[in-house]
């Protein structure tokens, strides 16, 4: 438990109520009972159905409650306060005897190591990095200080990992590239994939999420990235610092993907294209050029959203437009019939 005015000093807010009142949790503003905290970002909340001990609102928020802290981001406010009431703790606290560590690989200070994890040759563990159970970590692979990675992660060789990275369960980095070229005759013959993954500092990979290595070059995520569950990177592509790509999305190979892109769900981009900086993209877009300017898009193949909104206006109707142009063409033949 923790008094009010403790919590207002840690989410740096400002206090209107009892700074002695007790906060044993955090709970969401529908479920939060006298002894929690909650948060609100919406002005039309109706109160007479809120239980919180305490609410966390935004600095010029109207809203009238016995206990509020005013922050500017209540949201942030509210993470902070789940990670201290929920703080993270290991899921092994040594290195498992039934780990399999190579002898040349260089285990950090604090390193955690599950039960039937691998280590390969050469490779190198970061202090305080945490390693759960049935991870593959193959030779010469680089990974730094306090990451996180969990049960079922195939990390192949060379693959380079900043700091204060977690890698979610079944992700797969340093696959091979989908490259391949053809014979005359139709066949498809394997490029080699004999480049790397390079993913910079406080990077997140969704579970079953799959980076793979490039041909010759390096698949780079730089600092901030974060990807979703079940996201296909393809070989060679580099993504910018902060950007964040939803579930079920594609990247084909050697795209460039600039800094703060945003994209949704099931959005596909198609090979050897350039995003710019600050672009969101829809849910289900498919991008087949390259966007030169920080844009909102939609649609497949992709537009501007706001013409990809009256577009689609018009072709939900298009059986109206259909019959009123067969109207209109009857009309015109009885005219000139006259």
């Amino acid at each position: 438990m923790i008094k009010l005015k403790e919590i207002n000093k840690i989410i740096n807010g400002k206090l209107k109520g009892d700074p002695e009142y007790l906060i044993y949790s955090v709970n969401s503003i529908k479920r939060a009972n006298q002894k929690e905290i909650s948060f609100s970002i919406k002005e039309n909340i109706k109160l007479e159905e809120v239980n919180a001990g305490a609410l966390i609102v935004k600095k010029d928020s109207q809203i009238t409650y016995s206990n509020l802290i005013f922050v500017k981001e209540p949201y942030l406010a509210f993470a902070k306060l789940l990670e201290y009431f929920f703080p993270h703790k290991k899921f092994n606290k040594v290195i498992s005897k039934n780990a399999y560590i190579s002898k040349t690989a260089n285990i950090g200070k604090g390193v955690t190591i599950g039960i039937f994890s691998y280590i390969g040759d050469n490779t190198t563990i970061g202090d305080n990095t945490e390693i759960h159970s049935g991870v593959k970590i193959y030779n010469n692979v680089k990974i730094g200080k306090n990451c996180i990675i969990y049960s079922n992660v195939v990390i192949r060789e060379d693959v380079e990992v900043g700091n204060n990275v977690t890698i979610q369960p079944g992700a797969i980095i340093g696959a091979d590239g989908f490259g391949f070229t053809r014979l005359s005759n139709g066949q498809p013959v394997k490029i080699p994939q004999k480049g790397k993954v390079i993913i910079g500092n406080n990077c997140e990979i969704g579970a079953n999420t799959c980076v793979d290595r490039s041909t010759i070059e390096e698949t780079i995520l730089k600092d901030y990235v974060k990807l979703d569950n079940l996201v296909q990177i393809g070989h060679n592509t580099k993504i910018g610092r902060s950007t964040a790509i939803s579930a079920l999305s594609g990247i084909s190979g050697s795209v460039d993907i600039g800094e703060n892109v945003i994209m949704g769900g099931q959005v596909g981009i198609a090979d050897h294209i350039k995003i710019a900086d600050g672009v969101m993209v829809a849910a289900r877009s498919g991008v087949s050029r390259s966007i030169k300017n920080k844009s909102i898009i939609a649609g497949s193949p992709h537009q501007e959203i706001t013409k990809w909104r009256k577009s689609h206006v018009i072709f939900r109707n298009i059986e109206k437009y259909i019959e009123k142009i067969k109207v209109l063409e009857k009309k015109i033949k009885e005219l000139e019939g006259k």
